[in-house]
């Protein structure tokens, strides 16, 4: 099965991985699919928001401990 994304999957409970991974998602989809919209730059921004959000709560900031 051929990887969907390029991007390195997160090993068991790392939430750095993981944060890094989803990051890699989110922009591998605005690159390919959220350009269809005509208000990608709102919806990027509220995914960046929402993001922004977790990241503090974990105490990190774009995937990386503060």
């Amino acid at each position: 099965m051929s990887k969907i994304i390029n991007a390195k999957e997160p090993t068991n409970f790392d939430q750095y991985e993981s944060m890094d991974y989803i990051w890699e998602v989110l922009c591998d989809y605005r690159e390919h699919h959220l350009n269809k919209f005509e208000n990608e730059d709102d919806i990027w921004d509220e995914i960046c928001t929402s993001m922004a959000w977790i990241e503090d709560a974990l105490g990190m900031k774009h995937g990386k401990k503060l």
